[in-house]
């Protein structure tokens, strides 16, 4: 096995972690919008910090698969 098939592989593991973490961060900022579960009480967030959690976790979500969808489609 060559180095170039080595890294390919990891580069596409790699990018599929990411877009995974990428996808849960997403619907993480769904259900702690929508309070599934009593997430708010959980983590104890306040009702006014909900909205700023959420735009972290949607824009660092879209970074995140935006950047494994970049490495699994490396040439």
């Amino acid at each position: 096995m060559t180095a170039m098939g080595i890294r390919r592989k990891v580069s596409i593991f790699i990018g599929t972690a990411q877009g995974v973490m990428g996808a849960f961060a997403t619907v993480f900022a769904y259900v702690l919008y929508h309070n599934f579960f009593n997430v708010q009480e959980v983590f104890n967030v306040p009702a006014q910090d909900v909205v700023l959690y959420m735009l972290i976790f949607i824009v660092f979500g879209s970074l995140s698969i935006i950047s494994g969808l970049f490495l699994v489609n490396e040439q």
